[in-house]
This record gives structure tokens, C-alpha cells and sequence, in this order.
């Protein structure tokens, strides 16, 4: 095997199925839950044995925790090609809102995967650095978004982009959960509205005090 192009094809080979070992992964996750997950249903929905996905990740715990983050750096890096396509701030802001409504399909999926992070970083403190991490790059999103806003002249300069962020965040999260467990009267269409409203209220229309 020669490195002119045997090594390199070798090496796109096994990202490749290790990637294919990840995708199908976080799929069952959403589809079944984290813990209804088994490594011969992984190997299943890949084509392949029990003992490939074990080449790649030694336990369960090990390609069921990769495929969670995996899910998630996917997510956060559709989201950032798309946003940075979009130069006004307020129009960007929207987009994100958008991109976080928990509609059937992959959105929802990635809602679902999301989610049960959270669980198993509440009951497993060595994930919460990388939750946390996540959580955080969320966070910076927004603010980047509201203070580019700001010298836009878009958005008020009398408000905090930080706070802007920690509330907005946690109005989403809240929301998202209201429609993933069926809650009354909060629909996806309810979702948006509400947050859509938070980011006139705060953002765009002027004080009246």
C-alpha cells in the first residue's frame, strides 16, 4: 500500500465508516431513546457486525456518548454555514429561531438527541464539560448575533447581549420542551410566535418608558 493513494483511501475508509457507525447511532437514539439503544442494532442499521462497531468504540457507553456529540457538532455546524450566509443581524437572529423549532424530521431528531444529553449529563458529571461547551457555543451564537445587530443599528444598544442570550436560550429550550411533550396549546407555529415576539420586544421595538 502506497501513500501516493492505498494509506490516504484506507484512511477515508474508516472515517467514513466510522462516521456511518455514528450517524446510525444517533438516529436510533432519537428514534428509540439512549438507553433502548444496543450495539447489535448499530451494526444492524450499518450493514455490518457486532465486532466492527467494537473495532471502533471498545463499549456501548463509548459509541452511544460519540454519537450523541457527533449529532450535535453536525447540528451546530449546519447551523453556522447557513447563519453566516445571512448578513443582516436581525434576519440571521430569525434564521437561528427557525433552525431551533422542533418539526418533525431531522429537527426533531436532533431536539430528541438533545435532550437525553441532557439527562445523561444530570446523572453523569463527565459529560457536563462538553455540555456545557455546547451550551456555551449556543450561547456565544446569540450574542455575537445581537451585538452585530447593535452596529447594525438594527437592534437597541440599551440592552445587554448576554442577557439577551441567557434568556432567549432558555426560552427555547423551555418552549421546545412544551411541544416535544406534547404540552397543551404549545405548537410548533406557538414556538416560533413566542420567540419571534421575545425578539421584537427586546430588540426591535423602542422603550416606552
Amino acid at each position: 500500500m502506497t501513500i501516493e493513494g492505498g494509506t490516504v483511501t484506507a484512511q477515508l475508509t474508516e472515517d467514513a465508516r466510522r462516521t456511518a457507525i455514528l450517524d446510525a447511532a444517533a438516529q436510533l437514539i432519537a428514534e428509540r431513546g439512549y438507553h433502548s439503544v444496543r450495539i447489535s442494532d448499530i451494526a444492524q442499521v450499518v450493514g455490518t457486525s457486532t465486532g466492527a462497531v467494537h473495532y471502533y468504540f471498545p463499549g456501548k457507553s463509548d459509541v452511544l456518548t460519540a454519537a450523541l456529540r457527533h449529532a450535535i457538532d453536525n447540528a451546530f455546524d449546519r447551523q453556522s454555514r447557513e447563519l453566516k450566509a445571512i448578513d443582516n443581524a436581525h434576519e440571521r437572529l430569525l434564521r437561528l429561531i427557525d433552525m431551533q423549532l422542533p418539526r418533525v424530521g431531522p429537527l426533531r431528531d436532533e431536539w430528541s438527541i438533545w435532550l437525553q444529553f441532557w439527562a445523561e449529563a444530570t446523572l453523569r458529571p463527565e459529560l457536563r464539560p462538553f455540555h456545557n461547551t455546547y451550551y456555551a457555543r449556543w450561547h456565544e451564537t446569540v450574542v455575537k448575533i445581537v451585538r452585530r445587530g447593535q452596529r447594525q443599528g438594527i437592534f437597541r444598544t440599551d440592552v445587554d447581549p448576554e442577557t439577551i442570550a441567557q434568556r432567549l436560550t432558555a426560552l427555547t429550550d423551555g418552549t421546545a420542551i412544551q411541544v416535544l411533550t406534547g404540552a397543551p396549546n404549545m405548537t410548533v407555529a406557538a414556538m416560533k410566535e413566542v420567540l419571534v415576539q421575545f425578539v421584537h420586544d427586546e430588540l426591535v421595538a423602542p422603550r416606552t418608558w
